[in-house]
């Protein structure tokens, strides 16, 4: 029997270790990501634990709601395809830096 937790992404049961949780502004922009399990170390496998993770405190916490911030799981795989060095969308992202 396995007994690892999975997370449920577009509606499957996805293994919580295949898990980044993204943390979006409303406009879709990432604010901030993480796997979602590190051995002896996490494993988040609600929204609410990666919510708390991103916002260790009651007064981040309020922030991000008030900001609009919203958890949402995805693969691993998704997250190498989709975001990994594209955070941000067409509004707020910005050129690379170019050396001096």
């Amino acid at each position: 029997m396995n007994d690892r937790p999975t997370v449920m992404i577009d509606g499957e049961e996805t293994p919580v270790d295949d898990c980044i949780w993204l943390e979006r502004h409303p406009c879709g922009c990432v604010a901030s990501a993480a796997v979602a399990f590190v051995p002896d170390v996490w494993t988040l496998a609600t929204a609410d634990q990666a919510a708390r993770h991103f916002s260790r405190t009651e007064g981040e916490r309020r922030r991000a709601l008030a900001a609009g911030l919203t958890v949402e799981p995805i693969t691993g795989g998704r997250y190498r395809d989709e975001f990994q060095a594209r955070w941000h969308c067409g509004t707020h992202s910005r050129p690379a830096a170019t050396p001096a």
